[in-house]
């Protein structure tokens, strides 16, 4: 599957990988990263959980995991987890 929107495939990617536990430990930080790459490669910003909106996230985590319904996070992550990158020198 191809997803032209380089922000929804990042995130798309990032909630997946998380989902799979891919990893031994570290997951989400690993995931994170991952997704923040290729935010950053295209200029479009990066990823990040504000501590005041960690609660909210890892509640709609988790029901992302039960239901691999990406509807119930993803909007979240679009308008409280991603941060714009200034190019200007």
């Amino acid at each position: 599957m191809s997803i032209p929107c380089v922000t929804e495939r990042a995130l798309t990617y990032m909630l997946w990988a998380m989902r799979r536990q891919l990893f031994w430990d570290g997951n989400k930080r690993t995931s994170i990263i991952s997704a923040n790459k290729i935010l950053i490669e295209q200029g479009k910003g990066i990823i990040t959980i504000e501590e005041n909106n960690l609660g909210e996230f890892n509640e709609r985590l988790s029901k992302f995991y039960e239901t691999n319904d990406y509807s119930h996070i993803i909007q979240f992550l679009y308008d409280k987890c991603i941060y714009g990158i200034d190019y200007n020198k």
